[in-house]
């Protein structure tokens, strides 16, 4: 039996969709329901949290592989102390509990941007060494500080691997990672500029993939760079803009600009609960290089990423339902 740790989420989802068609058993953990409308089910589904033990004990028996994919994506909380609370401590948890069962395999999903260097533009491997004092914002520390904990599990026997996944797009991203949150407010004409920097896109169905390999054949204590196309924001927007017909913004923001009005919004965020539609942490993320090159993790895990006009696609095809179906019940 398979252990979906936040298998209700984006990227879980099409995990449980990949571990199905592969006819694996599988359980999801999640606070969240598993989404009704995705062609396959897990055959077992446990709503519990991360931060009960007994949750994670117990759905944990007669499971030989944890994926654990829980946490908050987000890159900013009025509550500051969510991100240690969940992506760290929740962490700490998992590995616990993982140790007082018969896990056998284990992998944490870990993110890209702990591993964006403070200088230089070459794309980024698996050869990174981040550091704590690198890091920007809760979200990174915590994620750093997880990831460190899997890493010293896998040093006392545990087989545990780190997956970093780049920014997923695809069909299914029902609750709206930082990425999805993008095309949406693209494909509805609410994105008047853009900064000059690059991001690494990777479809999320092939990160389904690379985790479940990642089980497979990973190497306890290594780290795998879940890539796919380094592409600058405005030429993600002009492939939006090409499937979709939604023109691209023509107003390129200066960073300095768009960091002092980062900070306006977290303020107003921190007073009125509202989300920034910008965080600080994510425009201090794009003035470092987060281009990646994943051809190492490619080739050991032995799959390649989809063509990218394949997950534009879909992308747009998905997001564009979901806000014409809001209009329509509006």
């Amino acid at each position: 039996m398979n252990l979906v740790i936040g298998g209700s989420g984006f990227i879980g989802s099409h995990l449980v969709q990949e571990l199905v068609r592969c006819n694996e058993k599988v359980r999801v953990l999640d606070r969240d329901p598993f989404p009704p409308d995705m062609e396959h089910q897990p055959d077992e589904m446990v709503q519990g949290d991360i931060l009960i033990p007994g949750d994670l004990l117990s759905s944990m028996k007669g499971c030989t592989t944890v994926y654990h994919l829980a946490g908050t994506p987000e890159l900013w909380s009025r509550d500051v102390s969510v991100f240690d609370r969940l992506n760290r401590q929740g962490t700490e948890n998992v590995l616990r509990a993982a140790r007082q069962t018969d896990v056998k395999r284990f992998v944490f999903t870990s993110t890209e941007s702990i591993l964006a260097p403070t200088s230089g533009n070459e794309p980024v491997t698996e050869k990174a060494r981040p550091r704590l004092k690198d890091m920007l914002g809760p979200y990174c520390r915590s994620k750093f500080l997880a990831e460190q904990a899997v890493f010293k599990a896998a040093e006392q026997g545990l087989h545990a691997v780190v997956v970093c996944p780049t920014l997923p797009i695809g069909p299914g991203d029902r609750n709206l990672t930082p990425p999805g949150q993008m095309v949406t407010d693209f494909l509805r004409g609410k994105i008047p500029g853009y900064l000059d920097c690059t991001l690494n896109f990777a479809d999320v169905r092939d990160m389904a993939t690379w985790h479940r390999l990642a089980a497979d054949f990973g190497e306890p204590g290594r780290r795998y760079i879940l890539s796919g196309y380094n592409l600058s924001i405005i030429d993600f927007f002009q492939h939006l803009s090409r499937e979709s017909g939604q023109p691209s913004p023509k107003l390129k923001v200066p960073y300095t600009v768009a960091l002092a009005w980062s900070y306006l919004e977290h303020f107003y965020g921190l007073i009125t609960g509202k989300k920034p539609k910008s965080s600080t942490t994510g425009v201090k993320l794009c003035k470092r290089s987060l281009a990646f090159n994943g051809a190492w993790t490619w080739k050991t895990l032995g799959h390649q990423p989809r063509p990218l006009e394949e997950s534009i696609r879909d992308t747009v095809a998905w997001h564009s339902d979901r806000i014409n179906s809001a209009r329509n019940i509006k």
